[in-house]
């Protein structure tokens, strides 16, 4: 692509508009009908009697980017305002370009990822100071930079070092004029660029113009931001759909390239105590709902007497066993257990640390959910001990607890499945096994406590897991009520 340059002159302008359709745009002419449709992960946009310009825009537009001018027929003041006010309907379907003169890749482009989202670019006098959002996050989409927010409707990709420069220049408040002496970039372009992501709203201005060091943002005074986190924002905007355009849902995105990992995870070896197993029928301890609701409470008095080896079965048997399987020979293919899974992927395992239970020795143990058993792991006893303390210091307790139950995530049983709430689904699953773990308890007079949080390092090493593949998303501990 040659050099854009101005009316009247000979030099070359520092860089070009350029327009395009999203990847995966297709277009139907319907000569029979005078109509365009454009077909899109949206659903299909209708044109109605378009007309040359638009039509061969759009036509241009869906093999790369365009510039506007090249077009037959948009020499003319009236039909490129036509032809910017036709675009606009088009809405979430139009990528935005800045290109360099060389013609080589774009500097910047704004693709919309959401329906009906238009980017109108605002420029700024040099001296306005400027930040990125504290919202933005840039990664490597392996291809180039990307720039997203859970805040604006649009991503920004980079495929040049220069705009990478960009970026890292607008990390702290600066004005406009500073960011364009560092770069090796026109001011010029330097302002179009800016322009650019001011419209994203992933870089922001200061309210008022002042020294960067006085400089207050909008976002900085917003009081419903005030309360997110970058990461807890961003976490919840990727796990539901509508706010961006990622995949989502169940498109088994592994699949052909990583095989599905097996319903229930190869046993560990080790000695196996087998588990008590209660009689089919109502419980002795059994009592309404509404009652059991009303009684739950987190309990961190325990008796020092601790717990039984009949009530730790009893309680497992309950809630995570395998209830019912599928397969020649009742193969290890779980169809379901107590709690709900989605698309029953069933990924969460539960890893036992013993403080003080009649019947069971201290140590590490893993829980077999078919056989139900409990498997002995070969865990150094200082490990089990400092899995005791945190767990101790995390519920505000005055001792050790009797039992830990951490609950684990073989992450590729969900994710090999689904897309976008992988693991926000596997949190889901931790909440409605705590819930569980809860109500069993109080109807069997113990005393339950969910945790916050664990250490991830510390228990993938007492469990001898890769902390990448299966790790701790959850714990509970469980006591005896105190006499």
């Amino acid at each position: 692509m040659p050099p854009v340059q101005s009316p009247g002159s000979s030099a070359p302008v520092p860089w070009i508009e350029l327009w395009s359709l999203r990847e995966e745009t297709l277009l139907e002419e319907l000569p029979a009908d005078a109509a365009l449709v454009l077909r899109s992960r949206w659903g299909d946009l209708r044109i109605p009697r378009p007309g040359a310009v638009l039509t061969e825009t759009l036509r241009r537009m869906l093999l790369g980017p365009v510039q506007l001018d090249n077009v037959p027929g948009v020499d003319e003041l009236a039909a490129r305002l036509r032809l910017l006010r036709a675009l606009r309907e088009l809405g979430g379907l139009v990528v935005r370009s800045v290109g360099a003169p060389d013609g080589e890749q774009p500097l910047l482009s704004v693709v919309p990822t959401a329906i009906g989202a238009w980017l109108d670019p605002v420029l700024v006098p040099d001296r306005r100071v400027l930040r990125l959002s504290r919202f933005a996050t840039l990664r490597s989409s392996g291809r180039n930079l990307v720039l997203e927010s859970p805040l604006s409707q649009f991503r920004a990709a980079f495929t040049r070092p220069e705009t990478g420069w960009l970026i890292a220049s607008l990390s702290r408040p600066v004005t406009l004029e500073r960011v364009a002496e560092r770069l090796p970039l026109a001011a010029p372009a330097v302002r179009v660029l800016v322009a650019h992501l001011i419209a994203t709203g992933m870089v922001e201005v200061a309210e008022e113009a002042t020294a960067p060091h006085d400089a207050v943002f909008p976002e900085d005074q917003d009081p419903v931001l005030l309360p997110w986190s970058s990461d807890d924002l961003r976490f919840h905007w990727s796990s539901r759909p509508g706010g961006h355009d990622r995949e989502f849902g169940a498109t088994y995105p592994l699949r052909g390239r990583k095989e599905q990992p097996p319903a229930l995870k190869e046993l560990p070896t080790g000695p196996r105590i087998r588990l008590f197993r209660p009689d089919p029928g109502v419980p002795d301890w059994d009592t309404s709902l509404t009652e059991i609701l009303d009684r739950r409470r987190s309990i961190r008095d325990h008796d020092s007497a601790g717990l039984t080896l009949r009530q730790v079965g009893e309680i497992l048997y309950r809630s995570l066993r395998v209830r019912e399987s599928t397969g020649p020979g009742a193969a290890r293919e779980p169809a379901s257990r107590p709690y709900p899974s989605g698309g029953a992927r069933y990924e969460l395992e539960c890893y036992l640390t013993v403080g003080h239970c009649t019947g069971l020795e201290p140590g590490v143990y893993y829980y077999d959910p078919l056989g139900h058993a409990l498997v002995l792991l070969p865990t150094r006893a200082q490990q089990a001990a400092m899995l005791l303390d945190e767990a101790q210091a995390g519920a505000g307790m005055t001792s050790r607890p009797a039992l830990l139950l951490t609950l684990t995530a073989r992450f590729a049983r969900v994710s090999w499945k689904y897309s976008g709430l992988a693991y926000a689904l596997t949190l889901k699953h931790v909440g409605v096994v705590q819930q569980t773990l809860y109500l069993l308890a109080t109807g069997m007079g113990l005393a339950p406590c969910a945790l916050g949080t664990g250490t991830t390092p510390l228990s993938a090493e007492a469990f001898g897991l890769d902390w990448r593949e299966e790790s701790a998303v959850g714990e509970f501990i469980l006591g005896a009520l105190p006499g």
